[in-house]
């Protein structure tokens, strides 16, 4: 059985909901994200990213406040492998999505 990890980072963002669910779609599929799952009544996303070194997941939760839209990312790898060693699965999955948000 894998070992895994997890990791979490919120973002404030200026904007609407809907929006930014359509960002975070966008972003998603940008960054090789694959079963992307959008329940626009929870105002959740999850998804699979599956790469050659990292295999992991993603959930983001958009919570909608005074400021703006909170946007709570986790992400969730497998970190038993030769490559975890180097540089955090976690960090892959973050950065393949964050990356492609702006």
């Amino acid at each position: 059985m894998a070992v895994r990890k997890s990791k979490e980072q919120k973002f404030q963002v200026k904007g609407e909901l809907d929006e930014l669910r359509k960002k975070c779609v966008k972003a998603l599929n940008s960054g090789g994200f694959k079963k992307i799952e959008n329940n626009s009544f929870l105002n959740q996303l999850t998804a699979k990213y599956s790469k050659s070194t990292v295999v992991g997941s993603i959930e983001i939760a958009l919570v909608e406040n005074a400021n703006g839209v909170e946007i709570n990312v986790k992400t969730t790898a497998n970190s038993d492998n030769i490559f975890a060693l180097f540089s955090s699965p976690n960090d892959k999955i973050m950065n393949a999505f964050s990356s492609n948000l702006g």
